[in-house]
């Protein structure tokens, strides 16, 4: 697939025969816009949006391999309760059942993980994607699909590289425009 510039809005519900719930949703003033084949989106969404054109409306069901993959039990781990303190003090009001913390390896990379259990000496943990193990449906409207330009595709790169997390470093100026910061989406 060759790279593509999408904008577009659009709904994410939970497709299950349990559940159907909405996940996520777009104002339709304020669409999404992102470049292909750079990892800002589901790949699989991707390739099913980027076969349409301008102005067609989507409804399609990605199966949780295609997503955000399958629950891995491996990664729910208990880990001691130390790990949680600050200066000595456990941060109960942050960690809880459901609630999900930022996280460090041994190597700075940081991550997401929900708190499934806490108890005197441990705390259990789930790495997986809270997404992980579910059928997710889209539906919305593509409103432009077109190669995109130079500055596009280093706009998307800036935000992959963090360089453009919020309003002050992107855009003419540094202030935010129309589509947010600069494009970005940072705002």
């Amino acid at each position: 697939m060759s790279q593509r510039y999408i904008k577009l809005s659009y709904r994410m519900f939970t497709n299950s025969a349990a559940s159907h719930k909405l996940l996520y949703e777009t104002e339709v003033t304020k669409p999404v816009a992102f470049v292909t084949d750079m990892g800002l989106m589901i790949e699989a969404f991707e390739q099913r949006v980027s076969e349409l054109r301008d102005g067609e409306s989507f409804d399609f069901t990605l199966q949780p391999a295609e997503a955000f993959g399958e629950r891995d039990e491996d990664l729910v781990r208990a880990v001691p309760r130390k790990v949680f303190e600050v200066r000595g003090r456990f941060i109960e009001e942050e960690v809880y059942p459901g609630a999900e913390v930022p996280l460090m390896d041994n190597e700075g990379n940081q991550f997401q993980g929900t708190i499934v259990k806490v108890t005197d000496t441990e705390v259990t943990v789930d790495l997986n994607n809270p997404l992980a193990g579910k059928a997710l449906q889209f539906t919305g409207t593509v409103y432009e699909n077109r190669e995109p330009t130079l500055q596009e595709i280093e706009m998307t790169a800036r935000i992959l590289s963090g360089e453009c997390g919020g309003c002050g470093g992107c855009g003419e100026g540094g202030g935010c425009g129309e589509g947010g910061c600069g494009g970005c989406g940072g705002c």
